[in-house]
């Protein structure tokens, strides 16, 4: 987070991320030569595309977090990573990207890739019933917390859980509301 802290502070007006991550792919057991390579040798590469989308969604919204509590005025915030679809598009946008970037999807999928993209992200805009792009931006922020926390939440579920089945001790108690906040209480989501 310092790079975009950094960044920012000295008066950028956003922040792109992320592009791709130098990696090295493997190297040939048998040869003992990195890959891939060319001619016997390699230079570590970009890792990029599907492979990078979950880490790029990690730092897309550390520096979306990073913008609401420190910069209150406002940056930009331009996601990059793994683009393919409507829904990757949208889940940059949910947490908080105000534009999002195609590179590695438009080369291997071709320009047709950005029609497609867009009519996905309308779909996915149709079923929540959202009309801007404002609408949902940021909107999954509030749910990203600290391990200590989701320890605790879970706990407190259990401790919960455990509270309601002290109360249903024979079949006869499995009716009405007992039953139903007992089975609500089995359903993870």
């Amino acid at each position: 987070m310092q790079p975009s802290r950094i960044a920012l502070k000295s008066g950028s007006e956003g922040i792109a991320a992320i592009n791709t991550i130098m990696s090295v792919m493997g190297i040939d057991l048998k040869t003992l030569r990195p890959e891939p390579c060319v001619e016997g040798y390699s230079t570590p590469g970009g890792y990029s595309a599907r492979a990078v989308h979950p880490i790029a969604l990690a730092k897309v919204m550390q520096i979306a977090r990073l913008i609401k509590e420190e910069f209150p005025e406002g940056r930009s915030l331009s996601a990059i990573g793994g683009v393919e679809t409507g829904n990757d598009a949208a889940e940059f946008i949910l947490l908080g990207a105000d534009t999002v970037q195609v590179c590695t999807g438009v080369m291997m999928h071709g320009y047709g890739l950005v029609k497609k993209l867009c009519t996905e992200l309308q779909d996915f805009m149709r079923m929540h019933d959202f009309t801007s792009i404002e609408d949902f931006r940021g909107a999954s922020l509030p749910y990203f917390t600290t391990h200590t926390d989701l320890v605790q939440r879970q706990k407190e579920a259990i401790k919960q859980r455990k509270a309601i089945r002290m109360g249903l001790q024979s079949d006869k108690d499995w009716t009405g509301d007992g039953f139903v906040k007992e089975t609500e209480s089995m359903v993870s989501n």
